[in-house]
């Protein structure tokens, strides 16, 4: 079973949310907190997944989701916010966030996104996909840091993951076994010496 928190300052927000994901039987637990300092102060084991507002008193989001990676390392981040400019969306990737949701997301596809972390997934609401994708696209040279040792498999790998899609998705749009999907991005990450999809955003640079 998977255990969920959130971190929101707005207590109808938080309590809506809360209540929601309460009742869904995939999660066993659910907890609130009002700021990251409440959570960093409270919880010693840590969640599952955490839902993350950037917009907090105190410590914000995205310093926020730092401290917090460093603590529990193996969580998942999903950034849930009302903010849609890229900055702060790449500066929430690099913090350690796992995906970026828009607040107005419906409560059925917020739960699909805390699955689709769960599965490898790097969940976006569609206008924050389009501005990442679009980012990259329009750049006239983008290349991976030791792109050379990477195969063409690998390359084309690299780049669906890096556009926020599943493991299921890239073996679909490559037509390849998930299995297969999951030896490649072993390859890479050992290539890369990396150990996370948001390294391997990271790893992306602008020549």
């Amino acid at each position: 079973m998977t255990n969920i928190a959130l971190i929101e300052d707005d207590e109808f927000v938080r309590n809506q949310l809360t209540s929601f994901l309460i009742t869904q039987e995939e999660f066993n637990e659910v907890k609130s907190f009002g700021s990251v300092e409440e959570f960093l102060l409270k919880e010693t084991v840590g969640p599952h997944v955490l839902l993350l507002d950037i917009e907090l008193p105190g410590i914000n989001g995205l310093k926020g989701a730092f401290h917090i990676k460093q603590k529990f390392v193996s969580l998942e981040i999903l950034m849930l916010t009302v903010f849609e400019d890229k900055e702060r969306v790449f500066k929430a990737l690099q913090a350690g966030a796992s995906g970026y949701l828009i607040k107005n997301i419906p409560l059925k596809k917020l739960k699909a996104a805390i699955l689709e972390v769960l599965e490898g997934g790097a969940p976006m609401s569609p206008v924050i996909a389009k501005k990442v994708i679009n980012y990259f696209s329009n750049q006239k040279v983008l290349q991976l840091e030791h792109s050379e040792e990477l195969t063409a498999r690998e390359r084309e790998v690299s780049h669906l993951l890096i556009e926020g899609k599943t493991y299921r998705q890239v073996a679909s749009e490559l037509n390849i076994a998930p299995d297969t999907v999951r030896q490649h991005i072993k390859n890479i990450y050992k290539k890369l010496q990396i150990n996370s999809r948001i390294e391997l955003v990271r790893e992306f640079k602008l020549m």
